[in-house]
């Protein structure tokens, strides 16, 4: 069983629909999907088109739209993918990191899933359905939350074991970054000659230009460089990647509801108390199905609730009895769990 947890910080997801007057168009108005760097992004396209009478199947087509719109009143265009008769053309930009959900098997499921998230990705994306004469237009916002940045120690470079990585990022209102989410970062151009902890104890940085000193594993092409992994003991500097500034809290209530709308539901006690053996650390209380407001702590530090691992639980009053009220706001545990 693979367990998956995801902190949520917003409120609960809606779709408002608008019929237009002109015949087969409708305007669907999405709530934005925001995911972190290097994540991965489902953009539902909604239509009504039914099969034609000689059973065609449809058309779907899916761009990219971004920028301020022009004297002509368009904006920026870029194409993503075409399918039909169960044959996907994705464009040279996206291939190896977009599909459609479910095709060919449900040729009327349109929906786009778009994986290693970068930040360029962020924009309105557009899907066109066409079948027969008829044809149908959705489209979604998308936002790519998150930065990665270089840090290096005040005093000297070089001079952070891989534990004091982990703690200035901390400290930094960051976490140590990942391996994807410097590769999303050098995929958008991000050029850095200093190497750096990632969170699986390897150390690396990202070159676009390739130059004395900054040639690594890889000689005179670009790319991330890769020390492998190194001894903990070992300094250098830190990747730290920071996701949100001011994230918004929920009501038990609407922390469910928001859980469901993620194709998750509130995860029990002992689903957290399971993520933070597998290594979860998040200093940032949520709401559990039990009603109950708990985070969980692998790396002890101020204002984190102790000195000791665990996880932490918040209680109504100082005598550590009663959960919170139900319309106080705090973030929320999901839980998505399913067979490998």
């Amino acid at each position: 069983q693979e367990s998956w947890f995801l902190l949520v910080y917003l409120s609960s997801c809606c779709i408002s629909i608008h019929c237009d007057t002109v015949v087969n168009m409708r305007k669907v108005t999405h709530q934005r999907v925001q995911e972190p760097l290097s994540g991965t992004a489902l953009l539902p396209c909604v239509f009504t088109l039914r099969p034609s009478p000689s059973h065609e199947p449809p058309r779907i087509k899916w761009t990219k739209l971004w920028g301020q719109r022009g004297p002509d009143g368009l904006q920026k265009q870029q194409s993503i993918l075409v399918a039909k008769d169960n044959i996907i053309k994705v464009k040279k930009a996206f291939q190896g990191r977009v599909t459609l959900l479910g095709y060919p098997e449900d040729r009327y499921n349109a929906s786009l899933v778009l994986t290693g998230l970068r930040s360029s990705d962020s924009g309105m994306y557009r899907c066109e359905v066409v079948v027969g004469i008829n044809d149908e237009q959705d489209t979604v916002p998308l936002q790519v939350t998150g930065v990665v940045f270089h840090y290096r120690a005040p005093h000297d470079r070089y001079a952070l074991s891989f534990s004091d990585a982990k703690r200035v990022c901390l400290e930094n209102s960051a976490n140590i970054a990942t391996p994807a989410q410097l590769q999303a970062t050098f995929n958008d151009g991000y050029d850095n000659c200093d190497a750096g902890w990632l969170s699986d104890q390897t150390v690396r940085y990202p070159i676009q230009s390739p130059r004395p000193g900054c040639y690594g594993d890889r000689e005179d092409s670009p790319g991330v460089r890769n020390y492998g992994s190194r001894d903990p003991d070992e300094m250098f500097d830190v990747y730290c990647f920071a996701n949100s500034l001011v994230p918004e809290k929920l009501s038990l209530a609407s922390a469910s509801t928001h859980c469901h709308t993620l194709g998750a539901q509130l995860a029990t006690v002992g689903q957290l108390y399971l993520a933070w053996q597998g290594g979860l650390d998040r200093c940032d209380p949520g709401w559990l199905a039990d009603g109950s407001v708990r985070y969980p702590i692998n790396l002890p530090r101020r204002h984190c609730g102790g000195d000791e691992p665990g996880v932490r639980t918040v209680y109504h009053n100082p005598n550590r009895t009663g959960f919170p009220d139900t319309s106080d706001l705090f973030d929320a545990y999901c839980y998505h769990g399913w067979l490998n």
